[in-house]
C-alpha cells in the first residue's frame, strides 16, 4: 500500500501538471527519540521522506501540498498515552489553495499548516481543514500590517484510529488577529495578536486531553467533556538582529484562556536564540497552566499542559540542503496529579534536501 502511494505521488506532477508551471522538492529526515517518564517510555528511530509541491494553476492561484511517510521502529511502554509510540503511516502535512483576487488580499482554503498561524503552546505542528482570508496593509518602507480571519475544523483522525471510536459532532476553531512586521537594519520586530476559540470539542479529544493536564468530566471516551471553555487571547513578539556574522533573536509567546479560572488559564514561552556561522543555539523556558490550551492539540515535547520547564535546541547547518540537530526538553508537573509525571525528552535528527 505504501509503495503504491509513493508511486502515485511521484507520478502526480507528470499526469496533472504537464501543462502548468510547478515545482517539487523531496526531503529526507532521520531522527532518534528518547522519552522517559513514570507514565510513558519510548525509544525509537525513524526515517521520514517528504514530498512538497507547488502548482501555479493561474497567475493568482497556487496549490501547495506536502506529504510525508513516517517509518519508525523501536520500543514503547505507556500506561495512559502512546503519542511517542513508533509509527508507520502516510501523513498529509498540508494541502491548500492560495488565491490572490487583488493586490494585498489573499484567501487560503484546504488543510492549513497551523504551525505558521499559532504558537505551539496553543496548537503544535498539525493541520486544520479550513479557510483563511488575509488583507495586507502597507505602512512605510518595508513595514506592513496584516489583518486576518481563520475558521477551521481541528484534525482528530489520529485519535479515532487510536481509540477505535468515532466522535459525534464537528469541532470548530476560529482565529481573528493582526500581524505587524517592522524590518530594520539593526533590529527587526514581528508582532502577532489574535483572539481564538474552540467549540464543540469531541468526547474523544476531551478524554485524551484529560491525561495531558486538562480538567475533564465524565467516564470513557464517548462521555467525557472538557470542564471549561477554550476561548481567549494570544500574542507573540519576536525581535531579531545581526552583528557581523552573529545573528540573534528573542521570542516571547503568551496565551490567555478566558473560559478557565485564574491559576489554570495562562501559558508563556520565552525563547532567546543565537546563530554563529553555521551553529544555532536556542534556549526556551515555558510554563503552561492546566487549562490554558487543549492538551491534545498543543506541544507534546513540552508534555502538553500543567507543565513548566525548559528546552535546549542545537542546529548545525552543513549547507542550505543539509543539517543536523539535537533537542532536549525537561517538563515538570506544575500541580501534582495522579495522571501526570515529570518528563524528559531527547531527540537527534538529520535532514537532507534532495534536488
Amino acid at each position: 500500500m505504501l509503495s503504491r502511494l509513493i508511486i502515485l505521488i511521484s507520478l502526480f506532477p507528470f499526469v496533472v501538471c504537464s501543462k502548468v508551471d510547478w515545482t517539487s522538492r523531496l526531503a529526507l529526515l532521520s531522527n532518534a527519540t528518547y522519552v522517559e517518564s513514570s507514565t510513558q517510555q519510548a525509544r525509537s528511530f525513524g526515517l521520514i521522506p517528504a514530498l512538497s509541491i507547488d502548482i501555479n494553476i493561474a497567475p493568482n492561484l497556487v496549490f501547495k501540498a506536502m506529504s510525508s511517510a513516517i517509518l519508525e521502529t523501536g520500543s514503547h511502554k505507556g500506561t495512559l498515552l502512546d503519542e511517542f509510540k513508533p509509527d508507520q503511516q502516510v501523513v498529509l502535512n498540508y494541502g491548500y489553495f492560495s488565491y490572490n483576487p487583488y493586490e494585498g488580499n489573499q484567501i487560503e482554503l484546504g488543510a492549513l499548516p497551523m504551525s505558521e498561524r499559532a504558537p505551539n503552546i496553543l496548537i503544535a505542528g498539525t493541520r486544520f481543514l479550513g479557510a483563511e482570508i488575509l488583507q495586507e496593509i502597507a505602512l512605510w518602507g518595508e513595514a506592513e500590517l496584516n489583518l486576518y480571519a481563520l475558521s477551521a475544523i481541528p484534525s482528530n483522525q489520529e485519535l479515532t484510529n487510536r481509540l477505535g471510536g468515532v466522535s459525534e459532532g464537528t469541532p470548530g476553531y476560529q482565529q481573528l488577529g493582526i500581524n505587524l512586521s517592522l524590518p530594520g537594519d539593526l533590529i527587526g520586530i514581528k508582532f502577532n495578536a489574535f483572539a481564538w476559540s474552540f467549540n464543540n470539542v469531541t468526547g474523544n479529544v476531551a478524554y485524551q486531553s484529560g491525561f495531558m493536564g486538562n480538567q475533564t468530566q465524565g467516564i470513557g471516551s464517548a462521555n467525557t467533556k472538557l470542564s471549561y471553555d477554550y476561548k481567549g487571547l494570544a500574542s507573540s513578539l519576536q525581535m531579531s538582529g545581526e552583528v557581523a556574522t552573529t545573528r540573534w533573536s528573542f521570542l516571547a509567546e503568551m496565551i490567555y484562556n478566558d473560559g478557565a479560572p485564574d491559576g489554570r488559564n495562562q501559558a508563556m514561552r520565552l525563547s532567546p536564540s543565537i546563530e554563529i556561522d553555521s551553529h544555532t543555539f536556542t534556549v526556551s523556558w515555558f510554563e503552561i497552566e492546566a487549562d490554558a490550551a487543549i492538551g491534545y492539540y498543543n506541544n507534546a515535547i513540552y508534555a502538553h499542559t500543567n507543565r513548566s520547564g525548559f528546552a535546549l535546541d542545537y542546529k548545525l547547518s552543513f549547507n542550505e540542503d543539509e543539517a543536523f540537530g539535537i533537542s532536549v526538553a525537561r517538563s515538570n508537573v506544575l500541580k501534582a496529579t495522579l495522571l501526570q509525571s515529570d518528563q524528559d525528552y531527547l531527540k537527534m535528527w538529520w535532514s537532507f534536501q534532495l534536488k
